[in-house]
C-alpha cells in the first residue's frame, strides 16, 4: 500500500490546479457547488484559502474528467457520494481497501462506474484474472440527484446474472476509469 505518500500534503488551491492541469476557477466552482468539499481547510471568506488532501484531489480529478463528458454538476456530486458509499461497501469485506490508493498498490485492482443510461450507476471491481465483482444499481436522477444521492448508504454487490441483465437492458453506457484516473493523478504529485 501506499499510505506513507498518500498522507503528505495538505495541498494548496494553486498546487491542486498545477497537479490536476486546469485553471483555479474550475475547481473553486466545484468547490463552491459543494460537488467537493476540502477536507484539510475550506474558504471562511474573503482571504482565506482552501486546502486539500490526496483524496479530494482523487475527487477533484473525477468530477473534471465527468464534467469533461458534460455530465450535470449535480450528478457529478451524487456519484461522488455514491462512490464514498461504494468504498464503504467494498471495505467491509476488503479491511484494507482505501480510495485512491488501494487503485495505486502492486497488482491493484482496476475500478471502473458504469453510467446506464445516464441514470444508473454501477461500479465494477476486477483483480487479476478473477471475474470482475458489480456493485451497484443506484439510480441518480436528475434534478432529485443531491437528496438521493445523501440519502444512499451502501451500494451492494451484485450477482451476475443482474450484471448481465442491467448491461443488455441498457440503451446507453458510460464508462469512467477510475484507476486510471488515480494513476494519472499519482504522476503528477510531487515527491515526498
Amino acid at each position: 500500500m501506499v499510505d506513507s505518500v498518500y498522507h503528505m500534503g495538505p495541498f494548496t488551491l494553486t498546487q491542486a490546479a498545477k497537479i490536476l492541469k486546469v485553471p483555479q476557477h474550475k475547481l473553486i466552482h466545484l468547490c463552491e457547488k459543494k460537488v467537493v468539499v476540502p477536507d484539510v481547510q475550506d474558504a471562511r471568506g474573503r482571504g482565506s484559502s482552501r486546502q486539500f488532501s490526496r483524496r479530494n484531489l482523487f475527487d477533484l480529478a473525477v468530477a473534471l474528467e465527468m464534467r469533461r463528458l458534460e455530465l450535470p454538476v449535480s450528478f457529478v456530486q451524487a456519484v461522488l457520494r455514491v462512490l464514498r458509499a461504494f468504498e464503504t461497501e467494498v471495505r467491509s469485506t476488503q479491511t484494507d481497501f482505501v480510495l485512491p490508493d488501494s487503485l495505486l498498490a502492486d497488482q491493484a485492482p482496476r475500478l471502473t462506474l458504469l453510467i446506464l443510461d445516464g441514470e444508473r450507476l454501477y461500479f465494477t471491481l476486477t483483480q487479476g484474472k478473477e471475474p470482475p465483482l458489480l456493485f451497484g444499481g443506484v439510480d441518480v436522477r436528475h434534478p432529485r440527484a443531491r437528496g438521493r444521492a445523501r440519502k444512499h448508504q451502501g451500494v451492494g454487490r451484485l450477482q451476475q446474472a443482474e450484471t448481465q441483465e442491467a448491461l443488455e437492458g441498457a440503451r446507453t453506457r458510460t464508462e469512467v476509469d477510475l484507476s486510471q484516473i488515480a494513476r494519472d493523478r499519482q504522476g503528477r504529485l510531487p515527491n515526498p
